[in-house]
């Protein structure tokens, strides 16, 4: 990620970055661009929408959260149980997922999962593509715990997310380009 040292308002940062590739988050009055994605990046960014879908929820890629006036981030992947009715959400939505980019450090991701609980978001997921490991925020501990099998969401205790169907899809795709 690749931050700006200017503070900004927030009016400032949607004016100056609002259309700009790769997308950048607002921190606290700091514009911090997200790392461009990979081929594998965008693939399971793909396929996890997709079947976050499969498992009834709503999803969206690069979806900008405006919930806390002072981070706007951008993740990934966000999905709801219910219709999301704005552009930009201010609720907390059920899913937030975030994919590593080869350039990311595991200090930075881990930081923006504690400020995604901050938020009141239930279910957080950070998957590494290139490892193929995944990850899940756990509020007891206010650490990402380690999903080598079955993710079970708090959000729908019904619904289960098998980490091995994640990779075994993802490597399908994959090996079809």
């Amino acid at each position: 990620m690749t931050a700006v040292l200017e503070r900004l308002t927030l009016e400032q940062f949607r004016e100056k970055y609002a259309d700009e590739k790769p997308y950048w988050e607002f921190w606290g009055g700091e514009a911090i661009q997200k790392p461009l994605p990979t081929r594998l990046h965008a693939k399971l960014q793909l396929l996890i929408a997709n079947m976050l879908q499969e498992l009834g929820y709503r999803s969206y890629t690069e979806l900008t959260l405006r919930i806390d006036p002072g981070w706007e981030p951008t993740p990934d992947v966000v999905a709801s149980l219910s219709p999301l009715r704005e552009d930009y959400p201010t609720k907390p939505v059920d899913v937030v997922v975030e994919i590593l980019s080869p350039e990311d450090r595991f200090v930075k991701v881990i930081g923006k999962c504690q400020r995604y609980a901050s938020l009141d978001i239930p279910e957080i997921l950070v998957l590494d593509p290139v490892e193929q490991c995944a990850w899940a925020w756990r509020p007891e501990t206010e650490d990402l715990v380690r999903v080598v099998g079955e993710y079970r969401f708090r959000s729908r205790e019904d619904v289960v997310l098998t980490m091995p169907n994640v990779w075994l899809r993802f490597n399908k795709e994959c090996a079809t380009e």
